[in-house]
């Protein structure tokens, strides 16, 4: 099976192999065997992906606030968002955590003009009462998190949607699928938006 690739190359040459995101990754792996039999490798090409947002599923997403592209992003840091934006509570301690800083920089000056190796002493534990409240920050936002936890099943169910068991549409839904909603509107649309080397990620929506 490692060989095919090499196998392939060397009966019909080809000067690049087009594939998704696995198949190239595949390839990858077969440069040290292709120099160590002098066959030259092929440029890869990453081929063109499409995710498609029907209507309901944009309305979903704008509801919660979000954009399509936001929902790169992980489903956590989606969450995140949600609570900062919709919270009536103050989970962040940015601005008290600096006063603290600012505070344990006058000790340490005040400590060091009595003894300079009381610097180091009052640095760290600046740095301990630092990161238990950076612990309990976390706790915090996490407390506040389980008070969204309808706005977390619809991010859930939106995530599922658009990469159905962690992967790309692609891999799990049908064409035929779209092809019976739009018919031959749908081949034209994916020929329009489908570039040439780019190897952007394409998102089709719904109009």
């Amino acid at each position: 099976m490692i060989l095919r690739g090499l196998y392939q190359e060397t009966i019909l040459p080809n000067l690049a192999f087009i594939g998704g995101g696995g198949e190239t990754a595949y390839w990858l792996q077969l440069k040290d065997l292709f120099n160590h039999y002098n066959v030259p490798f092929p440029t890869l090409v990453l081929r063109n992906s499409f995710m498609i947002v029907e209507k309901n599923w944009q309305e979903r997403i704008s509801k919660l606030g979000f954009t399509i592209e936001d929902f790169f992003l992980s489903q956590e840091e989606l969450l995140n968002r949600v609570v900062m934006n919709e919270s009536k509570n103050e989970v962040k301690l940015n601005g008290s955590l600096s006063e603290l800083e600012q505070m344990y920089e006058r000790f340490k000056k005040q400590a060091s003009a009595v003894d300079s190796t009381l610097a180091k002493h009052v640095e760290a534990l600046k740095l301990k009462t630092v990161h238990r409240l950076q612990e309990l920050e976390k706790k915090m936002l996490r407390a506040e998190k389980r008070k969204f936890a309808d706005q977390q099943r619809q991010i859930n169910t939106i995530k599922e949607h658009l990469y159905p068991c962690n992967g790309l549409q692609e891999r799990h839904d049908n064409m035929s699928y779209y092809y019976a909603k739009w018919g031959r509107e749908f081949i034209h649309k994916l020929y329009q938006y489908s570039m040439s080397l780019e190897q952007e990620f394409v998102i089709l929506r719904e109009k």
